[in-house]
């Protein structure tokens, strides 16, 4: 089915035939290729970049070239390469800020906030989300929304949902306010990955959750459904690894290591190389309970092989959580232990992290933030 027209795009349409000065609509041009990048339709947002460099290479302008450092972040972060796209969004912040670009320097702020939080980065996050909750009007919908949303994931990944959810109110109201159907489905997305981390993770440090892993499940679907309905260019596989990891979680082994097997490549080549380790022992997990003994201990000497300082400290405790359990259930015992030691000093150091983080948006955010 042809999913309908965007209603952002046909806004921005109809705002680019009416503009008359050629700065306006360059600006309109560039949030339209904002708009192309953040649903994953790359060629075209690089086709409309090139015309925008084509007509003011010659007579540069400040507000133009900063949309133009802006969307090129989007692209670079959308192609699986994050710290090329803080470069970019670096570059856009302190371009703005220069030119007191107001309202450029709030959506720069809070999309550096969204790649300080996916960094781990939390000082940056909060440096970031404060400056752009402070500079942005009651009406930029745009930096407000991107705002909000990086403190829902914030709290919703410590695992405060109820702390969480009025920022997802927040920003679902700013991304209807914007017509931003892209942002609209950011928000489900980020629900489904942190319920769905929330299940798998249960499973390996606590007991199966069998009801968050329900609710996980529906809003993996949501996402995908939406997706498909809006036209973006969803994540196939990406959602297809979390459902693995649902099915993985609930004991459905078959499913999720096909998934797995189908997957998983395409999941690292989408940016996320970084949760191979994590990845495979899950897989390595799954091999084992489908009969595949010799294929779990590949696969989990592989991901024991793959842990390194360098990894985010959750997906470091995960590999290590699940490795203790695939190795103890291939009698390895000394393995085990090693990674059960492992796990339980890295989801220790994790936790705080997750304290810290939630007593640092506590105080950035502040009663009255809005």
């Amino acid at each position: 089915m042809k999913p309908p027209p965007s209603p952002m795009m046909v806004r921005l349409d109809a705002a680019l035939a009416a503009c008359r000065h050629p700065v306006d609509a360059a600006c309109v041009r560039a949030e339209r290729a904002g708009l192309l990048a953040r649903q994953g339709n790359l060629d075209d947002a690089n086709a409309e970049l090139q015309i925008l460099r084509r007509d003011f290479t010659d007579r540069p302008t400040a507000v133009v070239t900063v949309w133009i450092c802006i969307v090129e972040a989007w692209i670079e972060q959308h192609s699986g390469r994050p710290s090329a796209g803080g470069d970019k969004m670096r570059r856009a912040q302190a371009l703005s800020a220069a030119a007191r670009l107001k309202p450029l320097q709030a959506l720069s702020a809070a999309w550096l906030a969204h790649l300080g939080y996916m960094q781990d980065d939390f000082d940056d996050m909060a440096k970031y989300l404060a400056l752009a909750l402070q500079l942005a009007a009651p009406d930029h919908h745009a930096a407000r929304a991107r705002a909000a949303l990086v403190a829902a994931s914030g709290y919703h990944r410590a695992n405060r949902l109820d702390l969480a959810r009025p920022w997802y109110i927040r920003a679902r109201e700013h991304a209807v306010a914007d017509t931003d159907e892209s942002l609209l489905g950011n928000v489900t997305f980020m629900m489904a990955c942190h319920r769905s981390n929330h299940a798998s993770r249960a499973s390996i440090f606590g007991s199966v959750d069998t009801a968050e892993a329900r609710r996980a499940q529906a809003w993996l679907d949501a996402s995908f459904n939406f997706d498909q309905w809006i036209g973006s260019a969803p994540q196939d596989s990406f959602l297809c690894t979390l459902r693995a990891q649902l099915y993985c979680a609930q004991g459905q082994y078959p499913q999720a290591l096909a998934l797995y097997e189908i997957h998983l490549a395409d999941t690292e080549r989408q940016g996320l190389a970084h949760m191979r380790a994590a990845h495979l022992a899950d897989q390595a997990w799954c091999r084992f309970h489908v009969g595949d003994a010799s294929g779990a201990r590949l696969d989990a000497q592989a991901a024991a092989a793959l842990v390194n300082p360098g990894m985010f400290m959750e997906d470091r405790a995960i590999a290590c959580g699940r490795l203790d359990q695939v190795f103890e259930a291939l009698d390895d015992i000394d393995a085990a232990l090693t990674q059960r030691q492992l796990a339980r000093e890295h989801w220790a150091t994790y936790q705080t992290m997750m304290q810290s983080m939630i007593d640092l948006l506590g105080r950035t955010l502040g009663a009255g933030a809005h």
